[in-house]
């Protein structure tokens, strides 16, 4: 059961089954087609002899790569499987574009004859330090007897769980079903922070959903704002389709490919300093206000008075909302918002403010106003969280860019929205506040103080993935390796008393819940096989909302079982009721009246109920659906949430605030501080000190999160076989650097999650390139073994009103260590990647 990627597909025979599913990767989601049939029997080169349809050869568009292909396991029946770029589609990736990721899809697939090999197949437990095979009714009687025994000597605030927050909405719902309603814990936090809550809090408190608009939008726009995204990078379809030709401002750091490309084709590129963001924005803002280019219809008749606002029930809102005039009002009072003092703070030129101000908003030759779009990502919120995403949401709502074709506020999204609650976040039991107002738990915090007991982490690296990841892993291997006695046999009864009694001293007992090994393996004590992608039906959005299902294209390995199933398996051996799902369809039935705001698919349940078949089945059929020929945008490969029931039938939604209400309790929206001050506070705590850069990190092209499928793949870790740090030259040069030296990264001033200074380094090869300025360093940001996270902050006391890390606001030094074998060898290729 092999399948060399260096020799030719076998074509498909005409009778080959024809599934439809989705990237697995970036939040763009582009359409696949899958072909699946037996190995040992092949289709013809002419069109009528394959279930491709066409003749063969045949140009890209229609050829399959040898990427593309994979021999897998479906119902105990070796299997072929080409997973294509769907070449009919025409709504997201028009035609069947794809990214370098997306094209490789197939070489996810279990194969053992391939890399994906290492992949986990039965549950494993930690016996004298090493993981051995255990059954799943041991690993279930573990689970459930040692979480037993700490909920109820620590409570349930001791029972932690740290997961994936889009790897489907059947597996999320069931797993928050169990965790925060049947145990009822707080200690709960998404795989990309340390607390549960809203990534963007600022943009909501304007009133704004922050997955308002389409890719349509983008399209329609006059104009975009890119904030904090390298778009080519990160969601290349989106890019190439749908953004690329509308005029653009793009703010970002870098220079990298969408920069210059922004640049070519008549945009305009604001390289801004690192952590500033809020002060630009705010500038280009006070400079449309001066020159009265503000929407001043849509802020009279959709914004709210100071009387409303007084009667907003959201403490947070209740705090920081502003009216226009208060907003107005904070903008002039402050020189550092003139174009001349923002230059001093964010390193844009004055006119460069100027000439922004006036490609967002100045009204066309005839008067009419321009359709503006703002989208942005990570390395806006994910610097100064609540006053970087206020920022961008008010100067949404100073452009009036809400709700209407080509006129929206919106993330461009860092994944698919894959999240549905089983049950609501219990608030009222998290130990932490903001100025009498309770918040979501720290769940890092918390657990390098010592209060939690008992971790399961389900999809995700905790370890690498976190800010400050070294205390983290000190914490890991202290609590788990350190404290207690060890379980010396895989009996069951000695497991669990093993473990109870670490608990009872004081450790910590974790549960990794995994497709593969990664750094948080090595401090789990059982180890639960997971299925991913392909290996069961389930659905999820992408970043515009669109809802489809991802068919089961094989089996998951050995005893690997979907993470709804493991979910139910654990709550049933606690004895909880409720968790007695049949399959996917029947988790997915049960969380459609859940299913509220953005996500709201309940017309769809509704609709499957009535006409007597299973709701998967019906969204299928959506899933297959194709926009020519008069269809709707919003009901082609997929249907776009929140689903509405349009008399017999049901019909998606295009853009959030259609009709112009707002997420607020007046339904307007409104404008929300813009802390300038405050952001000048804490980047006197994280800033750089002379002798110290600016380090940022993000993604390329090429790779995935924590390359848990790209480093299984020689196409991607043949491009990428370390982790890299872009130098601009002049550093560079004055450091005795050139590109393919490994250099040490390192700071001794990395803040903790208990606010303690720490020292931290990694070492990384040298990429000199000019797509980074002077003073800024910028490196992947959770490559294995060489995770740059480690240098970042991890205080989230400075960012109280909303517990996330300064992911993009590390600082540190770096020096020279000798010449790498990529120097030399030609493997790697150090050319610049930001040509166009």
């Amino acid at each position: 059961m092999t399948n060399d990627a260096n020799v030719s597909v076998p074509i498909p025979p005409t009778d080959a089954e024809i599934l439809h599913t989705a990237c697995e990767f970036c939040p763009v989601a582009c359409r696949y087609r899958v072909i699946r049939w037996p190995v040992g029997r092949e289709g013809g080169s002419l069109a009528s002899e394959n279930a491709l349809g066409v003749d063969l050869p045949t140009a890209i568009g229609q050829w399959v790569s040898p990427n593309m292909h994979n021999v897998v396991t479906y119902d105990d029946r070796l299997m072929n499987v080409i997973v294509q770029p769907d070449p009919d589609i025409d709504v997201v990736n028009i035609r069947g574009e794809h990214s370098i990721r997306g094209g490789v899809l197939a070489r996810k697939l279990y194969n053992p004859g391939t890399p994906t090999a290492d992949r986990f197949t039965t549950p494993l437990l930690r016996v004298r330090g090493q993981l051995q095979p255990i059954s799943w009714d041991t690993a279930l009687e573990i689970f459930a007897r040692v979480s037993e025994h700490v909920i109820d000597t620590e409570g349930e605030l001791a029972w932690g769980v740290k997961v994936y927050s889009y790897q489907y909405f059947e597996n999320t719902y069931a797993i928050s079903k169990l965790a925060r309603g049947a145990i009822g814990t707080p200690n709960w936090a998404p795989h990309h922070g340390p607390a549960e809550g809203d990534d963007t809090p600022g943009l909501s408190d304007c009133g704004i959903d922050a997955f308002s608009s389409s890719y349509s939008d983008d399209r329609e726009a006059d104009v975009l704002l890119l904030v904090g995204t390298d778009a080519y990078e990160t969601k290349t379809v989106r890019y190439t389709q749908w953004m690329q030709q509308t005029p653009t401002v793009n703010i970002d750091p870098r220079r990298g490919f969408t920069a210059k490309m922004t640049e070519k084709l008549g945009g305009l590129h604001l390289q801004v300093k690192p952590g500033t963001d809020t002060a630009l924005l705010n500038a280009i803002a006070r400079e449309i206000i001066a020159n009265g280019w503000e929407d001043s219809e849509f802020i009279a008749t959709y914004t709210a008075s100071r009387s409303e606002l007084n009667q907003e029930s959201h403490w947070r809102r209740a705090k920081f909302a502003l009216t226009f005039d208060e907003y107005r009002d904070y903008l002039f009072s402050k020189d550092e918002f003139t174009p001349e003092g923002a230059e001093v703070l964010t390193w844009v030129p004055a006119d460069k403010i100027r000439q922004a101000a006036k490609m967002l908003a100045e009204p066309h030759a005839d008067g009419t106003r321009k359709k503006t779009s703002l989208r942005f990502e990570k390395g806006l919120y994910w610097s100064h969280n609540y006053e970087n995403t206020a920022a961008i949401g008010s100067l949404g709502v100073l452009l009036g860019a809400a709700g209407r074709p080509g006129r929206a506020t919106s993330r461009l999204g860092g994944h698919q929205r894959g999240g549905l609650s089983g049950a609501g976040y219990p608030m009222d039991k998290s130990p932490h506040e903001f100025e009498g107002n309770k918040i979501e738990m720290d769940t890092d915090r918390w657990f390098v103080e010592g209060n939690t007991r008992f971790m399961w982490v389900i999809g995700t690296n905790w370890v690498g993935a976190m800010a400050a990841s070294e205390r983290l892993r000190e914490r890991l291997e202290e609590l788990t390796q350190r404290t207690g006695p060890e379980v010396t046999s895989a009996d069951p009864r000695q497991a669990i008393r093993a473990l109870n009694a670490r608990v009872s001293a004081g450790g910590t007992v974790v549960v990794h819940q995994e497709l593969y090994p990664n750094a948080t393996t090595e401090y789990a004590d059982l180890v639960l096989p997971a299925a991913g992608w392909g290996e069961e039906n389930t659905s999820r959005m992408s970043a515009e909302r669109r809802l489809f299902l991802y068919e089961k294209l094989a089996d998951p390995p050995g005893e690997a079982m979907p993470d709804w199933r493991i979910a139910a398996a654990i709550a049933n051996r606690m004895g909880f009721e409720g968790f007695d799902w049949e399959d996917s369809n029947a988790v997915f039935e049960e969380g459609g009246p859940k299913s509220g705001g953005r996500k709201a698919y309940n017309e769809l349940v509704v609709l499957a109920q009535e006409q007597g078949i299973r709701a998967h089945d019906l969204l299928k059929s959506y899933s297959d659906r194709r926009a020519e020929g008069g269809g709707s945008y919003s009901e082609a490969a997929g249907i776009q949430c929140p689903i509405q029931r349009d008399g017999d039938t049901i019909k998606g939604t295009e853009r959030l605030h259609a009709d112009l209400t707002f997420k607020a309790d007046s339904g307007k929206a409104n404008f929300t501080m813009p802390d300038w001050d405050a952001v000048a506070e804490r980047l006197e705590i994280l800033g750089p000190e002379r002798g110290e850069f600016h380090i940022l990190n993000g993604r390329v092209n090429a790779l995935w999160n924590n390359l848990g499928d790209q480093i299984r793949m020689a196409y991607h870790v043949d491009r990428w076989p370390a982790n890299f740090v872009e130098v601009n030259p002049s550093d560079a040069e004055a450091a005795g650097i050139e590109s393919g030296d490994w250099v040490r990264v390192w700071s001794d001033r990395v803040i903790d999650q208990l606010g303690d200074e720490m020292a931290a380094e990694v070492t990384l090869l040298a990429y000199v390139t000019d797509a980074v300025p002077a003073g800024v360093l910028y490196s992947y940001f959770n490559y294995p073994g060489q995770p740059i996270n480690n240098l970042v902050s991890a205080d989230t006391k400075l960012q109280p009103l909303n517990l996330r890390y300064n992911f993009k606001l590390a600082r540190g030094k770096m020096e020279y260590l000798g010449p790498s074998e990529y120097k030399t060898d030609f493997r790697m290729s150090f050319a610049p990647r930001n040509i166009v």
